[in-house]
């Protein structure tokens, strides 16, 4: 059997001041301060053949042809196929935007732009490092669960759905931890992964921050050592605790939001025993009745099997509009950007109304080409028993609780915002029960609202139930 080699290496990865934050269209600022670092934190494991890269990120958004390059380029680094290389972004909403994520001012885009390409270099360097510092190593996983996660889509007396908090609704509390220790036991890195909105540094602050999953990283690495990747699950339709945060200083809920969660992290990789096992029960001397079970080094091989797969799978919308009405909608957006900029509105109402403006041309575009679809990755890494499988969408816990409960290993981690993030990916029974109405605004709730994404319309209801099938079908070829 082969052996299993890690290593792990991270990036700073602070934008600079000045700079457009990628959430919250009501945060009227820019980047002033940096609540902490942000930073790309890269694991290489290989087993001397198979070669895989994993990327935490803090990063909010990134768009899939960017991304598909960047993994193509880190692949290259460290001499793997892109099909090896998952970066999930851990979706804080004060991170740096980029310059695919809006229409902005030339001088926004030319700095989000010079930051993205930062990015990438970072997060190429963390990786190749990473790569030069692998050694022996072993991986173990264990399951822990938190209760930060509140469920958010709301519903008012009307049968309207809004951004709220329903303390009762089920959520997945999972916490899926895996530690990469050396083969004394000392840890390489811890990575953990749950699935809830990072977004307790709220509109009001105009800080870059990595929100609570950074909190939760620095507990866990000051308590076990190494380095620790914080990985998003599936958080498409969950909150924080307390959601939306209205202070100017968020510090402290984030920290007690990223501490909750840190300490079931340590407490959960504090019993994973890679180097290590009980023994057989002994008495402790031939006059004592007391029994021990002494410990006894793991041995035999420390990789079964390593590998990776992924698979772009096209999304269809519903159906568009005549384009008699796209045009109509088109004016009428345009016309309200126009009227915001000439009359000096708020800052949220132009971003809000140059959101919809875009959208519209898109709309129109989509129709005058007869249809448009819209690609999403999927994606499976096996590591022995371990599966990490992910999208690229922001997807709702009750999928991800669907993809574990398909999967035939021991430890399954179900991850959305992963090598990009392209839409929200709500199922058919989470469609408005009235249908799409192309000229409502949806903005009680983002995952309705699917000019967010400037897509033209809704994706199609089937569309999650083909993303499970698909990353199902991964899973299954891996086994």
């Amino acid at each position: 059997m082969p052996d299993l080699y890690a290593g792990a290496a991270r990036r700073v990865i602070n934008p600079p001041r000045g700079i457009r934050t990628f959430g919250f269209s009501s945060r009227e600022g820019v980047v002033q301060a940096i609540e902490s670092d942000l930073s790309a934190t890269a694991l290489v494991l290989s087993d001397g053949k198979a070669k895989v890269v994993i990327v935490a990120s803090d990063t909010g958004w990134m768009d899939l042809p960017v991304m598909n390059g960047l993994r193509e380029r880190v692949a290259e680094a460290v001499g793997t196929a892109s099909s090896h290389v998952m970066i999930n972004l851990n979706h804080t909403h004060s991170s740096p935007a980029m310059p695919e994520w809006f229409p902005d001012e030339p001088e926004q885009i030319a700095l989000q732009a010079r930051y993205q390409d930062d990015l990438c270099g970072w997060i190429e360097e963390a990786a190749r490092e990473a790569d030069e510092r692998k050694v022996p190593a072993r991986i173990g996983a264990g399951r822990g669960e938190c209760g930060i996660g509140v469920y958010r889509r709301e519903t008012d007396p009307d049968g309207e759905v809004f951004l709220g908090e329903v303390p009762g609704h089920s959520t997945d509390p999972d916490v899926g931890v895996l530690r990469v220790d050396n083969l004394d036991g000392r840890p390489i890195a811890t990575v953990f992964s749950y699935g809830c909105h990072p977004v307790t540094i709220g509109p009001r602050s105009m800080v870059a921050s990595p929100d609570f999953p950074g909190a939760a990283r620095t507990l866990v690495e000051n308590a076990i050592g190494g380095l620790s990747l914080f990985l998003q699950g599936c958080g498409g339709n969950i909150m924080p605790r307390g959601g939306l945060i209205m202070e100017a200083d968020c510090r402290d809920e984030k920290d007690r939001i990223g501490s909750t969660l840190g300490a079931e992290v340590v407490k959960t990789a504090a019993a994973i025993h890679t180097h290590r096992k009980r023994g057989e029960r002994r008495r402790m001397g031939s006059l004592s009745r007391i029994s021990v079970w002494p410990w006894e080094p793991v041995t035999g091989a420390t990789c079964t099997v390593l590998a990776a797969a992924d698979e772009s799978l096209s999304l269809g919308f519903i159906d568009l509009p005549p384009h008699s009405d796209a045009l109509a909608i088109r004016a009428e957006c345009h016309q309200a950007r126009d009227t915001v900029a000439s009359r000096g509105g708020e800052v949220w109402e132009f971003l809000v109304t140059t959101r919809f403006a875009d959208w519209s041309d898109r709309l129109v575009a989509a129709v005058e080409a007869g249809g448009a679809s819209i690609d999403v990755v999927v994606q499976a890494i096996r590591i022995n028993d371990i599966v990490l499988a992910a999208n690229s969408t922001e997807t709702f816990f009750e999928t991800g609780l669907a993809i574990k409960a398909g999967s035939p290993f021991l430890h399954t981690l179900a991850l959305g915002y992963t090598n990009g993030c392209v839409c929200y990916l709500p199922r058919a029974e989470d469609f408005p029960a009235g249908g799409w109405d192309i000229r409502k605004r949806w903005y009680g709730v983002p995952d309705l609202l699917f000019q967010a994404y400037s897509m033209p319309t809704a994706i199609h209801p089937d569309s999650e139930r083909r993303v499970v099938d698909r990353t199902l079908a991964l899973i299954e070829r891996l086994r």
